[in-house]
């Protein structure tokens, strides 16, 4: 749960991963590893405490769900790649993921702090993620609105139908 004086959810921002821990004492362990993407220097790593499945739920439940499998939700940099190789390269995806970026929202919400880790041209990085973000995000709406169209004129249909037969309607009150 986002703190209540997280206005800007920098939460959002921050690399989580459940796993099971593997060496003694704790083996079989669920322990959380949280990270700000860019910062490999300031890494919170320890077991899974109560306030720690409730400040990130998602990233919980993925674990929950998948094992020990930690990956990031969201649209991940390798679909970035395969779609636009022309705005991302090899070499960028290499660097992203040793600094532990591993989706596109997360480069397009980095904060300026961590852009510096990345280096020169990580401010065009991030507004040309932001851009992807965009067209695949109106992509997806296009469709969406494509279909509400068709839906809303199927309902016009129908009830200009049932107006058609209705009949004089109710007997008028005798007083």
């Amino acid at each position: 749960m986002p703190l209540d004086t997280d206005i800007s959810n920098a939460d959002s921002q921050m690399h989580v991963e459940f796993y099971v821990h593997e060496r003694d004492p704790y083996v079989g362990v669920p322990f959380v590893r949280i990270m700000n993407p860019g910062d490999k220097t300031n890494i919170f790593d320890q077991p899974v405490r109560d306030h720690h499945k409730e400040r990130f739920p998602r990233q919980w439940l993925h674990f929950q769900m998948q094992g020990t499998s930690a990956d990031a939700i969201g649209t991940p940099l390798a679909e970035w790649h395969k779609l636009a190789p022309e705005e991302f390269s090899d070499f960028q995806m290499a660097e992203l993921h040793i600094l532990k970026f591993q989706t596109v929202e997360q480069v397009a919400t980095a904060s300026d702090a961590q852009l510096q880790r990345i280096g020169m041209g990580a401010t065009g990085l991030r507004n040309v993620a932001r851009e992807f973000l965009n067209r695949k995000n109106s992509g997806a709406h296009q469709s969406e609105l494509a279909e509400t169209k068709k839906a809303l004129a199927d309902l016009q249909a129908q009830v200009a139908g049932i107006l058609e037969h209705r009949g004089p309607g109710r007997p008028r009150k005798e007083a």
